[in-house]
């Protein structure tokens, strides 16, 4: 239901209207004065306010002006009443901001068909924003779909003039470009909410410097901010445009820097990529387009001027640069700017080529210090409430983008003739397999054709936020592990209910082949040793994997081997709160056969659980079948728990109190470490030939 307030001092016109359009089916609520009109909106949030001009303690324009500045009402229409000479105080009203002016006396009729009127406007206007913001969304997903595919979009901040845009001003001034590098990497590591979080303490940092060295016309643009500073001729800043312009792009660094100790606070886990920015700056004559009516515009500055400064950042990630400005911009800073390296770009214009500079530093004066902070703080709310917006835009098409391509992965087809399907720089050439929720895709590395692996999660069903979050959590683990012996991942990304990880191919497949065909102990102990090199890595990360078996053990073309599928490890703070019941198959986390006793008992698990299952696996390498075997899982399961460790074959017999430490039922009894394990070996002098091969 709409609901009006009342703002009217006479009580018999407000009595009147108050019957009237209830009768209408509005719900009213009143207030007798301005101050009261304003407490009562404040608690309402009304869709209307139809006020009287004249009133005791705030009359109808402190009431609109102080709507007008409220940021949760200033989009409220409102209406004023005054009498039917007051033409002063009509011009006063509708330059404040008012929708709609009523002079007294007024029919029913009258008043009905003003309102009628305000409330079509407002439909239009939320129509009109709802479908500037739709517009906008559907750009960015285009723009973020291209950059997942490889390619980089024709008009990446979509800078061409709106439909129906008219030039409004043409000035000299000097244009700023920001956005964040490599954004989409770090977008697919962090849900909705949480890319909008970022975005929004980015932005809020950032701006904070745009704003203070003057800077006009701020547009966001996905993770991308532009504005210009322009010289002022009505009583701003003395200082020239250009060097405002350098100040405010080093202080954006500066910010950036200290914006990474947040992100490392906030999401130090998560395995995102370095955070970085790139800024640009061109000066020249730029044209200010305006939308809308005069006392509802917005400002879109365009021209070549726009443009040149948009390559300029785009190219500082190439250059290896964070500010990159022109000799245009150089020649209006002033003195004191300190620059590095220097070359010609390729742009689009006139001239073909800009010569730039790389920014580094500032020298300030007096003039600077004097001047260099002028404030624009009235503006702070309004550039907030931009930022949340965008933030949110771009989180939704960001993360819609990705959606998209990761869905249109299961329906390609892979024909000879078809057009390669790509995803962040990575080729798909063919499906090698497929299980349930998951699809795995042979792919080539783009930059040096390296052949990797995209193993692609459709969690879209019902119950599957387990397996999302078991997914997304591998890469988790695996991203802060770099070691020869565990497998490499090169990427990873998610949606709501769609993940992938780029991972390395192992043309050789798992070990159980191998195993299957036989093992010589000198093989077998190499793989031990590389395993248990592994197993040392994770675990002084706090990582246990606790599903170690041969289908687990990756081998390469060299001969080496590495521990892979991390699907279900845990840190070792999660393993201690983890219990687990042995009733049913599906409820033990782990293969059965290689299951520590712990682990089937339901017991807290440690890194000796890993050691335990490799005891398993080195046994069964070299006996050519499994220490344990049932024909139910209970059995099985009770085996691992009470079962003395069988003897193995009298050729390796030497290995027998080394696979007994392995399997011993208290965790406590077995190697200290893998490192224990590792020593232990070198000292029965079993590894002398195997290290060197290791090492």
């Amino acid at each position: 239901m709409t609901t009006i307030l009342i703002v009217e001092d006479d009580d018999a016109i407000r009595n009147n209207i108050t019957r009237l359009l209830k009768l209408e089916g509005y719900d009213i609520v009143s207030a007798v004065n301005g101050r009261l009109g304003l407490e009562r909106a404040q608690q309402v949030r009304p869709d209307v306010v139809i006020s009287d001009v004249s009133m005791p303690e705030m009359d109808g324009f402190e009431l609109l002006e102080a709507i007008r500045a409220d940021r949760d009402l200033a989009a409220t229409s409102v209406m004023l009443l005054t009498a039917l000479d007051d033409r002063a105080s009509m011009r006063r009203g509708m330059t404040a901001g008012a929708d709609d002016y009523l002079a007294k006396p007024f029919t029913r009729v009258e008043l009905l068909e003003a309102l009628t009127g305000l409330l079509k406007k407002k439909v239009r206007i939320e129509d009109s924003i709802q479908s500037a913001v739709s517009l906008r969304e559907e750009h960015l997903r285009q723009v973020f779909t291209e950059s997942l595919g490889g390619n980089t979009a024709a008009d990446r901040f979509g800078l061409e003039a709106p439909t129906g845009a008219v030039p409004d001003q043409i000035i000299p001034a000097t244009v700023l470009f920001s956005d964040i590098r490599n954004f989409t990497s770090l977008a697919e590591k962090l849900n909705s909410n949480e890319v909008a979080e970022l975005l929004t303490e980015y932005f809020e940092r950032t701006c904070e410097p745009v704003l203070k060295n003057g800077g006009r016309h701020l547009k966001f643009i996905g993770d991308g901010l532009m504005t210009v500073f322009a010289d002022s001729l009505s009583g701003g800043s003395p200082l020239p445009a250009a060097r405002r312009a350098v100040s405010a792009a080093l202080a954006m660094a500066l910010a950036t820097h200290e914006f990474r100790a947040w992100i490392d606070k906030r999401f130090g886990e998560r395995g995102l990529p370095p955070f970085a920015i790139g800024v640009g700056l061109h000066s020249g004559e730029v044209t200010i387009c305006r939308l809308g009516t005069l006392n509802n515009k917005e400002t879109t500055p365009i021209g070549d001027t726009v443009n040149v400064a948009a390559r300029l950042e785009a190219s500082s990630k190439e250059l290896g640069w964070t500010v990159v400005a022109s000799n245009a911009t150089l020649a209006l800073a002033g003195e004191g700017v300190q620059t590095a390296g220097m070359t010609s770009l390729a742009v689009r214009g006139k001239n073909g080529y800009v010569d730039v500079a790389e920014i580094t530093g500032l020298v300030t004066n007096i003039e600077d210090m004097r001047h260099g902070m002028a404030t624009l703080t009235e503006r702070a709310a309004e550039v907030r409430e931009a930022v949340q917006i965008n933030s949110e835009i771009t989180a939704r098409a960001v993360k819609g983008a990705l959606q998209n391509k990761l869905s249109a992965l299961k329906d390609h087809q892979f024909a000879v003739d078809s057009e390669p399907l790509r995803l962040k720089g990575y080729r798909l050439t063919r499906k090698i397999g497929s299980g349930g929720m998951t699809e795995v895709y042979l792919a080539l590395r783009e930059a040096d054709q390296l052949p990797v692996v995209l193993k692609v999660l459709d969690a879209s069903g019902k119950a599957t936020s387990e397996h999302l979050s078991r997914f997304i959590q591998e890469y988790t683990l695996l991203s802060k592990i770099e070691h020869p012996h565990v497998i490499r991942i090169y990427d990873q990304g998610f949606t709501d209910d769609h993940a992938y990880i780029a991972m390395e191919y192992f043309e050789q497949g798992d070990l159980r082949a191998e195993l299957t065909a036989g093992m010589g102990q000198q093989r077998t102990l190499a793989i031990i040793a590389q395993v248990a090199q592994a197993l040392t890595a994770i675990h002084q990360r706090g990582v246990i994997h606790r599903d170690l078996k041969p289908e687990n053990i990756m081998r390469r073309a060299d001969g080496t081997v590495a521990l892979a599928d991390f699907g279900i490890a845990k840190s070792m703070l999660q393993a201690e709160n983890m219990a687990m019941t042995q009733t049913r198959h599906g409820d033990v986390v782990g293969t059965p056969y290689y299951l520590s006793p712990e682990q089937a008992a339901g017991n807290i698990i440690t890194p000796q659980s890993d050691l335990y299952s490799l005891g398993v696996m080195m046994f069964e390498m070299l006996a050519g079948h499994r220490p344990f075997r049932a024909e139910s899982l209970d059995v099985l399961l009770a085996r691992h728990l009470s079962a003395p460790t069988p003897a193995l074959p009298e050729a390796h017999s030497e290995l027998q109190p080394v696979v007994e430490k392995l399997m011993a039922k208290s965790a406590s009894a077995r190697y200290d470490s893998a490192d224990a394990l590792l020593s232990d070996l070198q000292h029965r002098s079993l590894l002398q030939t195997v290290t060197r091969r290791v090492h």
